[in-house]
């Protein structure tokens, strides 16, 4: 990513910006929410707020797949539950 200036920076850093990546969820706001969620809140904050559906389904898949990376598993042996 080319950056501009300190602005794209981190907090920790001097910077503006409380997220390290960009997510689906992300993209699909409005800019206004955006920014309240990814300038003005921190991390923090932002684990506080209530999640949705989509949170949770990706939080999920993405656990699955990590698990299936990680630990070499079959598809069939992560929806068994072995780890």
């Amino acid at each position: 990513m080319k950056t501009i200036g300190k602005e794209c920076n981190k907090k920790e850093e001097n910077g503006c910006f409380t997220a390290d990546h960009l997510s689906p969820s992300q993209l699909n706001k409005s800019l206004d929410i955006w920014f309240n969620d990814y300038i003005i809140l921190t991390a923090k904050e932002r684990k506080a707020l209530a999640s949705n559906l989509n949170m949770d389904i990706g939080a999920i898949v993405g656990q699955a797949v990590q698990d299936i990376i990680v630990h070499k598993l079959t598809f069939e042996e992560v929806m068994k539950g072995k780890k």
